[in-house]
């Protein structure tokens, strides 16, 4: 209770901090809102005129999109710092955090923390439009749909995270990882934004074996609105993104325990 009492103080300061520009805050969101939104106007455009992708439906690649949404945004509210952990390694700034009587991950976590509001805002517009189509069709049932993805959502932000620690705590060795990151994050996340029956067998084998991010909206998605899966699919899902979660946690342990510093 006590870290989550300092968690929050933190936070609540690196927010403050950041709302001294409340245009740029404004203005960012407004960005991101209208990037994104126009992103997917684009994609859902042409997936309505074909009728499809990969057997599924505009409604169904937009609750796709509306969970990942939600990761993303999820991912970089609360660790942001853990996505731009390079800089800290190559030029020193790891040592500075080392000094506090604090655990290194939870300083990281309360950097620039602020809301995504414009991802946010568009996830939630996206799925409620999603749900309600597809609630229309007599495809699913809104509410417990609804319900359902909150479940879907929480698994996937923990899926999110815990990559970003594991690609963070590779950094250890190697020191650069932007490049890797671009891998198991952008990479995968901009993947599973559309069904994996897309894509070839070996790339569908990989997103749900070595980068298991198709656990963040397609294998949910399988049972939420397609009902192609049970609903044990759920938790078992969480009880996967949990035990990758510790096992991200306890590697980023070992790794600040054989961290050698820069000397700068």
């Amino acid at each position: 209770m006590n870290w989550i009492r300092l968690y929050i103080r933190l936070a609540g300061a690196s927010f403050r901090a950041q709302m001294q520009y409340k245009f740029n805050f404004a203005f960012s969101s407004l960005m991101a809102f209208g990037m994104f939104g126009i992103e997917f106007l684009t994609v859902g455009t042409v997936i309505y005129k074909f009728g499809g992708v990969g057997g599924w439906g505009v409604y169904e690649v937009g609750y796709l999109f509306a969970l990942m949404m939600f990761n993303r945004a999820l991912y970089r509210m609360f660790a942001s710092e853990i996505n731009g952990f390079e800089k800290y390694l190559v030029e020193g700034l790891l040592d500075q955090l080392l000094l506090r009587p604090v655990p290194v991950l939870l300083v990281l976590m309360t950097r620039q923390f602020r809301p995504m509001l414009g991802e946010l805002f568009l996830g939630g517009t996206i799925l409620t439009l999603s749900l309600q189509q597809l609630d229309a069709a007599g495809q699913i049932v809104w509410y417990t749909a609804l319900a359902k993805s909150f479940a879907a959502i929480l698994s996937g932000a923990i899926f999110t995270f815990s990559f970003g620690v594991l690609t963070a705590t590779v950094g250890f060795w190697t020191h650069r990882i932007d490049d890797l990151r671009r891998i198991t994050d952008d990479a995968t996340t901009n993947a599973c934004y559309y069904p994996l029956t897309i894509y070839p067998g070996w790339m569908r084998m990989m997103l749900l074996t070595v980068l298991p991010m198709g656990f963040t909206s397609y294998v949910p998605a399988l049972h939420i609105i397609r009902g192609e899966i049970g609903v044990w699919v759920l938790p078992a899902t969480l009880l996967f993104a949990l035990l990758l979660l510790m096992g991200a946690l306890r590697f980023w342990r070992f790794g600040i325990a054989h961290y050698q510093s820069t000397g700068t």
